[in-house]
């Protein structure tokens, strides 16, 4: 863990940009050039300080493990001087306290994540949370209009998703530390997502429920065709039609994918909003493997009402959607992962 108030600050200001990117609003990695789109304007922002900041990341990581190496040093040179003192009760029992404090400091640094030092911190905690629920808010506010939701229930329903972000968040750096099994991580997050849904229900009904499980299913398909929007030819009219017409194929895409590799239809269909993939590298792979499949069924089959040139620009899409989506899960495990692992 850092001991320097300099080392912190840096790091908190790293650790907001990346949270704030691929958490509170992280399907703005699936944009293909999605600065065009005003709501997307500040994750694509986000995502392109990210990877000037990945350098920095990987520093802290670093220091922490250069400070875990220095406790596992000075608990080796003192259980040595402990054996060559054992003739001295006074001294064997002063080192032995120290051996004892230094074994548990190392135990501590080595199974916190470097992202734990910040999220340890009330005030930063508290600071991060309120990105989620910023970035959580806009992805359902859409949701949250259609539900009609009142000013009150909005602000209760974003709080549940901040703190559904942050809370699993916690979870990710547990199931790593653990080296929990794929089957491990998928009831683990199975049970954080029955009991978002329950507080859900609690706070809106079942028949909200039932549409926010909709509106969350078919995140993937409404947020990509309102990202592509921009790059398909026509008028306002036109784009908004193939646009439509998009979002009904990626719908029909996904759940054949999801079939075909033996997925519930429910399974979140957007890699860095789907918890496991972090907590997980082969859940994480198993998901790009999914998105590519939804992405190229789509451009198999959209000649009825995309070009041949739309078509191309969907492919470049399609790639630039897996590769930061790979990088945004590599990192985000990198964050979340334990020192020592």
């Amino acid at each position: 863990m850092f001991c320097l108030e300099k080392q912190n600050n840096h790091f908190m200001s790293t650790i907001q940009k990346v949270i704030i990117a691929v958490l509170a609003a992280g399907v703005g990695v699936v944009a293909w050039k999605s600065v065009q789109i005003s709501k997307q304007r500040a994750v694509a922002q986000a995502l392109e300080e990210q990877a000037a900041q990945q350098a920095g990341l990987s520093n802290q990581v670093q220091e922490l493990r250069h400070e875990r190496d220095r406790a596992t040093n000075g608990l080796a040179a003192l259980v040595a001087e402990n054996a060559g003192l054992k003739k001295n009760p006074s001294d064997v029992l002063r080192l032995r306290g120290e051996v004892g404090r230094l074994r548990q400091e190392n135990a501590t640094i080595g199974s916190s994540s470097a992202l734990s030092k910040v999220t340890a911190n009330p005030e930063s905690r508290k600071m991060l949370r309120d990105q989620q629920k910023m970035g959580m808010g806009r992805i359902y506010k859409e949701l949250a209009q259609q539900l009609n939701l009142t000013p009150e229930q909005t602000e209760k329903f974003n709080d549940l998703l901040a703190d559904h972000v942050m809370e699993n968040v916690d979870q990710i750096t547990t199931a790593l530390r653990d080296k929990l099994t794929a089957e491990q991580v998928n009831a683990l997050f199975d049970r954080q997502e029955a009991a978002l849904q329950d507080k859900v229900q609690a706070l809106l009904g079942p028949q909200s429920l039932a549409q926010y499980q909709e509106y969350t299913q078919n995140l993937l398909s409404s947020l990509t065709a309102d990202q592509f929007k921009s790059m398909l030819s026509g008028d306002d009219a036109a784009r908004a039609a193939k646009a439509k017409q998009m979002t009904q194929a990626l719908q029909e895409a996904a759940q054949a994918a999801l079939t075909s590799a033996g997925l519930p239809g429910d399974y979140q269909t957007v890699p860095i909003l789907n918890f496991r993939n972090i907590a997980s590298e082969q859940e994480g792979d198993q998901s790009l493997k999914l998105l590519d499949d939804i992405y190229q069924r789509v451009a198999s089959g959209s000649s009825s009402f995309l070009s041949a040139d739309e078509i191309a620009k969907f492919q470049e899409f399609r790639t630039t959607a897996i590769n930061n989506n790979r990088a945004a899960l590599a990192m985000n495990r990198t964050m979340m992962a334990p020192i020592s692992k």
